[in-house]
């Protein structure tokens, strides 16, 4: 359960950590659907959208899983669940769409580094933007849930609240793959759950030889004024596509209906 207690250390560091928001039933099914989407992108079956590590050669970030390709609609039904239905409600209010929901998995023949950063595209906007930047309302709702142990995740908790220092300052332009002072590595056991912010100073982290298999996803805020892309993000293109919409169960519709108004036509 998300307490206010959760919320408000949210509000404070950027992240909290809890269990059993989902019954072991599902935890099992996601378990086993995401061996399968795994195993189907690494053998070539399937590939709706993948980030892979280098020239195709391991994935390290799987797209897609609501599309009919990988045939496995629990995955909408799993953001459909009702603890976060009613987080997203608490934290974006009651107009919130589609945001993503992705596999983050491992390559196995190299390390891969994830650099710091925060997500908002402007690797070093003076300090008046990105103060702006922050102080802007929650813009999204994302959430890890981890199917094996993760340690991937790292963090400067509180760092949503501020201007970076010059030593993040020089790390995220200049060594992104260096060690910050105050960073917290977010360790989840199998079927915990990690609510963070991307405002925050974060960094991915994973080992060839360390296995990763954790469930990414996220509701995005709504606003009546937001304007309509110039171009669709290549990253959710395949989305477009009539079959996705007839494939995701008819209560997500109007969180991709949302979604879809925001693309160009």
């Amino acid at each position: 359960m998300i307490t206010a207690e959760h919320l408000d250390q949210y509000r404070q560091e950027g992240y909290f950590i809890v269990d059993d928001l989902i019954p072991k039933e599902m935890f099992e099914e996601l378990y086993a659907a995401c061996r399968r989407v795994k195993d189907k992108v690494r053998a070539g079956e399937v590939d709706v959208y993948t980030h892979w590590a280098a020239e195709k050669s391991e994935p390290w970030c799987i797209r897609g899983l609501i599309a009919p390709e990988f045939k496995e609609p629990l995955f909408a039904e799993y953001m459909l669940h009702k603890p976060f239905v009613d987080c997203a409600r608490q934290m974006l209010g009651d107009e919130f769409r589609l945001g993503w929901i992705d596999l983050r998995t491992n390559p196995h023949h190299e390390d891969f580094p994830g650099g710091w950063h925060r997500d908002i595209g402007n690797k070093d906007p003076s300090l008046e933007e990105e103060m702006e930047i922050l102080n802007q309302p929650v813009r999204d709702l994302r959430w890890y849930l981890a199917l094996i142990e993760d340690a991937c995740l790292q963090i400067v908790p509180g760092s949503h609240h501020r201007n970076r220092t010059e030593e993040e300052r020089e790390c995220l332009v200049n060594s992104p793959n260096s060690d910050l002072s105050g960073q917290k590595t977010i360790k989840l056991k199998p079927g915990q759950f990690g609510f963070w912010s991307g405002m925050t100073i974060h960094r991915g982290t994973m080992k060839k030889d360390v296995e990763r298999l954790t469930l990414a996803a996220s509701w995005r805020k709504c606003q009546a004024d937001e304007p309509v892309a110039e171009k669709v993000d290549g990253r959710f293109e395949w989305r477009l596509k009539e079959s996705v919409r007839a494939f995701l169960p008819a209560e997500m519709h109007i969180y991709y209906d949302r979604w879809r108004k925001l693309q160009p036509v």
